[in-house]
């Protein structure tokens, strides 16, 4: 079976997705796409050279003759078309979060499951990073005991947009730690706190405070500090660090090849996200395509997860504005999930 696909949004992380489904994997084609910007959607299609008609709305794309929708759009733009997409029985790739407020959540998973059937993966893709897996199986193995604090950062080398503000820090790049923590540790969070630093010179957003400090701590007492920087200037620069009681696991400092030569040790960094996690990308869509034509049970991040992520991401961007510890709290986890 091909799946065939719908796209809406036509921005960076779409036409990351959109080459690898044309280069990798043979079961599935876009048939579809839809951007608010029509100029957005005739580009991707230029661009990319894909054969993919052009819709005029949610609506006419959710309509056509589709498996499965992807969703790239903005991050408050993804409730509309999730909706309706789970009203006519198709399946979801939503890019990351699943909606930008835990309310919005609610409303999907109730939507999801009165259908009966788990219908969306979110795009989490760093659970699919090899790096991380391996990370995950050292942890559940017991080598390194139980987990007592953690390490994280997240520096990119400018703001994606111009228009990159204080909270775009958590919905836009620490939403990627809130995820990846919580299944790494499989515990649930308790408190988190945002404190900034020293603020960076060199940052030119004006409604951006960078660096920022989010210190997040789980119910069974565990505690990681993740520090966060949109302006690096070096790179792209991703690292956490899990310390147990018997030992540490972490990610290596740059997946890259070491040089030596003329007095120097070096390695390459990427100046953005794209090479650091481009097998992960390309893994989860596989997943996803795969599970949708052989008709199997979603195995990826679920609402439920991006429902756990709003609730602790809605908690940062409370703290973000008093400076002080916010407790958190979330429903009681569905059987569905």
């Amino acid at each position: 079976m091909v799946v065939k696909l719908g796209l809406i949004g036509c921005g960076a992380i779409a036409r990351t997705h959109v080459i690898n489904i044309k280069k990798n994997i043979k079961n599935a084609k876009i048939v579809a796409i839809y951007d608010l910007y029509l100029t957005a959607a005739q580009k991707l299609i230029e661009d990319t050279k894909i054969e993919s008609k052009i819709c005029y709305s949610i609506d006419e794309l959710i309509n056509e003759n589709i498996d499965a929708v992807m969703i790239c759009s903005r991050n408050d733009a993804h409730l509309e078309p999730i909706l309706k997409a789970i009203h006519h029985n198709k399946y979801v790739f939503t890019e990351k979060p699943l909606v930008d407020n835990a309310k919005d959540c609610k409303k999907i998973i109730a939507a999801e499951i009165s259908g009966n059937k788990r219908l969306i993966q979110v795009g989490f893709m760093r659970r699919y990073d090899p790096f991380y897996q391996e990370m995950k199986t050292e942890m559940t193995s017991g080598n390194i005991g139980e987990p007592l604090m953690g390490y994280c950062r997240h520096f990119t080398t400018h703001p994606a947009t111009s228009y990159f503000k204080t909270e775009n820090m958590i919905n836009d790049a620490f939403i990627h730690e809130i995820d990846i923590l919580h299944w790494l540790f499989e515990d649930r969070y308790q408190s988190i706190q945002v404190q900034f630093a020293r603020q960076n010179s060199l940052n030119i957003n004006e409604q951006l405070y960078d660096p920022q400090i989010v210190t997040i701590k789980f119910k069974k007492g565990a505690i990681v500090n993740t520090y966060l920087s949109q302006n690096s200037q070096y790179g792209y620069d991703v690292m956490c660090q899990i310390i147990g009681e018997k030992g540490i696991v972490q990610l290596p400092d740059m997946p890259s090849i070491e040089t030596r030569y003329n007095q120097n040790i070096s390695r390459h960094i990427d100046k953005d996200w794209t090479k650091r996690f481009d097998l992960a990308y390309k893994l989860e869509i596989k997943d996803f395509i795969n599970r949708v034509a052989r008709e199997m049970p979603l195995h990826g991040p679920s609402s439920w997860d991006g429902y756990i992520a709003a609730v602790t991401a809605d908690a940062a961007i409370q703290s973000q504005k008093n400076q002080k510890p916010v407790q958190i709290s979330y429903d009681k986890k569905p059987d569905f999930y």
